[in-house]
């Protein structure tokens, strides 16, 4: 009993690895991304940095300048200065949230949508 025990013991170890290269690979590896740990939260992350960009882009393209205005800070900005003091601000609050809550990720996400709005709209 204890010869088979340590025979199949063998079997896992020594097939486990081949079984695991055999696998089908996923999509972040075909795409050269396995080092990173790719799950569907982080693909939403950077999904949406990639569309604010070309919403971003599409505006710009639509109604070209931006018109730079003075805002609360007394800053001239332009859409994207408003839209990476909003990126930056989305950093900081994601990273104080870890830092200090213990509540679900999404609420900080709320916060940043929410202060994005107020940089466009003040700022």
């Amino acid at each position: 009993m204890l010869r088979r025990a340590l025979l199949a013991a063998g079997f896992v170890l020594v097939a486990a690895p081949a079984l695991a290269q055999a696998a089908e690979p996923t999509i972040a590896e075909r795409l050269g991304l396995g080092w990173m740990a790719w799950t569907w939260q982080t693909a939403v992350f950077f999904a949406s940095i990639a569309a604010v960009l070309l919403l971003m882009t599409g505006w710009e393209l639509v109604r070209p300048g931006g018109h730079p205005r003075d805002g609360a800070l007394g800053l001239r900005t332009t859409r994207g200065d408003r839209l990476f003091i909003s990126l930056l601000a989305a950093a900081y609050i994601h990273l104080g949230w870890l830092a200090v809550a213990t509540g679900p990720l999404w609420i900080a996400s709320i916060i940043a949508v929410v202060v994005a709005i107020v940089v466009f709209l003040v700022v």
